[in-house]
């Protein structure tokens, strides 16, 4: 009480904080030693790979428009072609996209200019040197020849094996540039190098349903590719000794199975 004898009126409580401040202050804390860059290409990369892997399928061609285009030349090879342009999508342009429109960076910052190409060129180029006698002894594999490539339509004529290298070597500028551009670039300005083990994990996981051993061997590919990348300031060394290796084993594969017809 006052002198007067007057007991003072509780001061009222605090106004909760409006929505738009509680949001901001949850994001503050789940993002905590991050930046808005960081989590966005965490959660744009791993919405993307979703979409990917459920609607980017050659399965997923053959479920929805497997009876289009009878009658067209080569179309057994268009779930292949969609299963490539899904991955040129989906990981690579519209990645591109957000990195330029939404965190406004330009391109260059994505790894897609040619970095140090004099680097680059000698360190994909050599490791694949390093790989081509490993691929020749993996090659006479029982079961390698059955599983390359991986559609066997490729095996049909020229223009079937052509159009479908062709692609496959697309297929990897997407996937690359995912894991090799969009997150390890995306992630290097607060991860440091890091940053080449968080891409290593997704990269990783998704070679599951390939064997083991291929799946584990996942684990260093994307560590040197992810080093590659960083060091050559550009991912498409990366993508050029990830083609050359991919071409490679079908080129073997048919081979062993006594060439293109056979």
């Amino acid at each position: 009480m006052d002198e007067a004898g007057i007991t003072p009126p509780s001061p009222a409580p605090p106004s909760p904080a409006p929505p738009a401040g509680r949001w901001r202050g949850l994001w503050r804390h789940w993002t905590e030693g991050l930046d808005f860059q960081a989590a966005f290409v965490m959660t744009a990369a791993t919405v993307l790979l979703i979409l990917y892997h459920y609607d980017g399928s050659s399965g997923f061609y053959r479920r929805y428009f497997g009876q289009a285009f009878q009658g067209v030349a080569l179309r057994d090879l268009f779930p292949a072609c969609y299963w490539y342009g899904s991955s040129l999508v989906l990981l690579g342009v519209v990645p591109l996209l957000l990195g330029r429109l939404v965190l406004h960076r330009p391109l260059t910052e994505w790894g897609v200019g040619l970095g140090d190409w004099r680097f680059g060129l000698k360190a994909s180029l050599g490791m694949f040197a390093l790989f081509l006698p490993v691929l020749w002894v993996v090659s006479h594999e029982p079961n390698f020849a059955a599983k390359y490539p991986l559609f066997g339509e490729a095996r049909r004529d020229l223009s079937h094996l052509v159009l479908n290298e062709v692609g496959y070597a697309t297929y990897f500028i997407g996937w690359e540039f995912m894991f090799r551009g969009f997150m390890l670039f995306g992630l290097k300005p607060r991860l440091g190098y890091h940053a080449v083990w968080v891409q290593m994990i997704p990269f990783a996981i998704m070679h599951f349903g390939k064997a083991q051993i291929e799946t584990l061997a996942a684990v260093a590919a994307g560590i040197i590719l992810g080093y590659l990348a960083l060091r050559s300031r550009s991912f498409w060394y990366g993508w050029l000794l990830h083609a050359l290796v991919a071409v490679s084993n079908d080129l073997w594969a048919i081979y062993q199975k006594g060439g293109v017809g056979a």
